[in-house]
């Protein structure tokens, strides 16, 4: 039989050689990076470059330091976050000349890819962006007023504010919801211990990010609403059983994943219901890959809370929570700047993953499809190409604190203040007859924004304490309080520190009737309380939470906010809206 001529087929070797030219070019030539599907960019890269794009680390300083371009350069990564305590966040000028800066380095990497840049600016109590930015109410505020709608509000404010000093990732809105009054990390963070009004507000939040082209991280999932340990220090427990979860814990996520929600981030916590082997959430693949991505239809990325928390770092080590935690499903591993954990574990980390995938542990396919994952969200969001990033828009700063975002706030504060049982002391006075009495929290910026909140209201005296106080404190506040008409008492926590219930104590028996007990961060310190001529709650100390106290204290005003979390029978039922 003679032998067939032999035929070359063109086309499908001239569609070879234009891929293998496309990403040649693209690798030689950054600055064409966005034009090229992830996946071919993905194809183009070597293992060290994937290891780094599914890391985001913390640095130190308000500059690009050489540890800093180190990390993006040489190692990759593919995002940082920014944190007031190692110097990120001075000014907004500086975050703008920041961030620039971190994408101009990303710039010069061989592929030129754009740096997921994040930070926690839930409002409230976590805010890491607070001089030249609008603080809005914490989440459990919003949630008071009733108006998914202003919380949607919020957070495409809070978007626009981040994006104008080229910040991409809000690590919000929290999901969990809050049953356990005792929770010593979400409290105020959360919208309430309801999950149909927290789906609600989280699926509002979530919207709110997504319609300024902010990726947001719902968070913590599986839930992180019912623990008494906090995860940055141990390893909580959540006993809840399936059922319980999925009618409790699941709804927020499920809104918020409904709405639009690109990414989520995990909680270091264990739940047996979920991973019977005693492993927290964020490093077990029976969470992730079973329920996340399984049960739930979760198709986002998922970014891990950070490794260097106590709740695993202590057990695990952070080099080892990272490979467990790709292994199990997670696409982004957050190391951040956690209290007492080592510089050096962020290349422990990489080098132990790198390790972890040549040796097989971590299957080539699972690392491609984490870094697919994270190559998917630049390109949704137009941060492939460093280089369209690298320059602070030049009017950025007429986009912060706006009147417009300043009302807002004040809308949001002044709709939630809630009011418990009568109000017979109020209005008081501005004079010097009221006694104003607050305890620190032990958080420097917001008992600063306090002080200054207070002080803004011009006339009453004021009486600052340590966070809990000690006899002859509580002695002096009672002397003070025997002596003016009317006394109004900012609790901080009480729960926490008996000394501030001991104060309460001592006031309500010197001024009566005429003591305002004001929950100024968390609700659930009232019933801890006495008999007051009237107890109200704010839901957290920013400067708009401060404005609206002072109207409720002294001015003829109605609160109306509706306390979002279920409260003992020791505080009465909130009164009407506000005029």
């Amino acid at each position: 039989m003679p032998i067939p001529p032999f035929r070359i087929r063109p086309w499908p070797l001239v569609a070879a050689v234009l891929s293998f030219l496309t990403l040649f070019y693209s690798a030689a030539c950054p600055a064409k990076a966005a034009a090229v599907r992830p996946e071919q960019l993905l194809a183009a890269m070597t293992p060290e470059e994937k290891v780094g794009q599914v890391f985001m680390l913390w640095f130190d300083g308000p500059s690009v330091s050489a540890d800093t371009d180190m990390l993006i350069r040489d190692r990759h990564v593919g995002g940082v976050i920014l944190y007031a305590a190692p110097g990120n966040v001075v000014s907004p000028e500086q975050v703008a000349t920041l961030t620039a800066g971190l994408q101009g380095t990303a710039a010069q990497a061989r592929l030129g890819l754009g740096l997921l840049i994040g930070v926690d600016q839930e409002g409230g109590p976590v805010a890491r962006l607070r001089q030249g930015f609008t603080v809005f109410p914490s989440q459990m505020a919003q949630a008071a007023t009733g108006r998914p709608d202003l919380a949607r509000l919020a957070a495409a404010a809070t978007g626009r504010e981040l994006a104008a000093v080229g910040i991409n990732v809000d690590f919000a809105p929290v999901a969990d919801v809050n049953v356990n009054p005792d929770n010593p990390v979400i409290g105020i963070r959360s919208f309430g211990s309801n999950p149909a009004n927290v789906a609600r507000f989280a699926a509002a939040a979530t919207s709110g990010y997504r319609s300024v082209g902010t990726i947001c991280t719902p968070k913590h999932f599986p839930g992180h609403g019912d623990t008494s340990v906090d995860s940055h220090v141990g390893l909580p427990r959540v006993d809840h059983d399936a059922a319980r979860l999925g009618a409790v814990d699941f709804p927020p996520f499920r809104a918020a994943f409904a709405a639009g929600a690109p990414a989520v981030m995990t909680a270091h916590v264990l739940a047996p219901a979920l991973e019977p082997g005693e492993l927290p959430a964020t490093l077990s693949r029976r969470v992730l890959a079973g329920v996340l991505r399984g049960r739930l239809g979760f198709s986002g990325a998922i970014f891990t809370d950070s490794l260097g928390m106590g709740a695993v770092a202590a057990t695990f080590g952070t080099p080892e929570a990272a490979v467990m935690s790709l292994a199990a499903g997670a696409d982004v591993l957050l190391i951040g700047a956690d209290a007492g954990r080592p510089a050096s574990e962020r290349l422990e980390a990489m080098d132990k993953v790198l390790d972890a995938v040549r040796s097989g542990r971590i299957p080539a396919t699972r690392l491609d499809a984490a870094v697919l994952s994270v190559l998917r969200l630049k390109a949704r969001y137009g941060l492939l190409r460093a280089t369209d990033l690298a320059t602070p828009a030049a009017d950025f700063r007429a986009r912060l604190a706006t009147d417009a975002d300043a009302a807002l706030a004040r809308e949001i504060a002044t709709r939630a203040v809630t009011a418990f049982g009568p109000l017979r002391a109020l209005p008081a006075s501005r004079d010097a007859g009221t006694l104003v009495v607050r305890p620190s929290l032990g958080r420097e910026a917001i008992d600063a924004a306090a002080e200054t909140g207070i002080n803004a209201w011009s006339g009453p005296q004021t009486l600052f304490l340590p966070a809990d106080p000690d006899d002859a404190a509580i002695a002096r506040a009672a002397a003070l309080a025997r002596t003016t008409r009317h006394v109004a008492l900012l609790v901080t926590d009480a729960r926490k520190n008996p000394g501030q219930r001991r104060l309460a104590e001592a006031l309500a028996q010197a001024a009566g009737d005429n003591l305002s007990l004001v929950a100024a961060e968390s609700p659930y310190d009232l019933p801890l309380l006495p008999r007051a001529g009237a107890r109200l709650a704010i839901y957290g100390e920013t400067p708009a939470g401060m404005e609206a106290l002072g109207r409720a204290l002294f001015t003829p005003f109605r609160p109306g906010g509706r306390c979002p979390v279920a409260m003992p029978q020791a505080a009465t039922t909130p009164q009407s809206r506000p005029n």
